[in-house]
């Protein structure tokens, strides 16, 4: 539009510019009609992010410690409370990322430098709060398939939730360069059935 009224009317073809300098009607619309705009688009916006940090009402509660280079899980709250271990990457992968990678004519497989010994077992479908902190230095707890990554921070405590919609495996990793082995404490969520986390939580127990 700018563009094509330049053109239509240049000086060449006779047009005159306007002598007006302003006109407070123009000037009035082109700043209430924005802010209205900018208030229709907060009101939905802040509902969203409340929401996004609203770590109320959770089933579970479980806290992620963050240590070079695993992480430590703490049921805390809710079904399987008073459970808790460490979560390390498989061994196995760890020596063949030590050693340059699948040798040749091999095929890394699909959760290559992600696959770990004990992973973090939660129900489908229930509002699962994750604590994190950390007893050495900065990491991050991140699970792109869910939406989540909160620091976890030495000294502090912070929060975040996530609710999965179906049962199967995710994986994140931590996102804050951590030290030398920072590419080595993957996580590895397992997102099972009600009945399924039950007899999971039946055995841990039993340990």
């Amino acid at each position: 539009v700018m563009f094509y009224s330049i053109w239509k009317h240049r000086k060449s073809k006779g047009h005159k510019a306007a002598t007006f300098h302003e006109s407070v009607v123009v000037e009035v619309v082109w700043t209430v009609i924005p802010f209205i705009i900018v208030i229709l688009m907060a009101l939905p916006a802040t509902k969203v992010i409340v929401a996004m940090k609203d770590t109320t009402i959770a089933d579970l509660t479980i806290k992620a410690t963050g240590m070079q280079w695993k992480w430590g899980y703490d049921y805390l709250r809710g079904e399987g409370e008073g459970i808790s271990f460490l979560s390390t990457m498989d061994n196995a992968q760890r020596l063949m990322s030590s050693s340059g990678g699948p040798k040749k004519g091999e095929v890394a497989p699909d959760d290559y430098l992600l696959k770990v010994d004990n992973p973090l077992v939660v129900p489908v479908d229930r509002k699962i709060r994750i604590i994190t902190t950390a007893n050495d230095v900065i990491h991050a707890f991140a699970v792109p398939s869910f939406g989540i990554k909160q620091d976890a921070i030495p000294g502090f405590v912070r929060d975040t939730w996530f609710r999965a919609e179906k049962i199967g495996d995710f994986y994140g990793q931590c996102q804050e360069l951590c030290g030398k082995e920072h590419a080595y404490m993957p996580i590895h969520v397992k997102v099972v059935s009600a009945e399924d986390y039950k007899v999971w939580v039946a055995g841990e127990m039993k340990k």
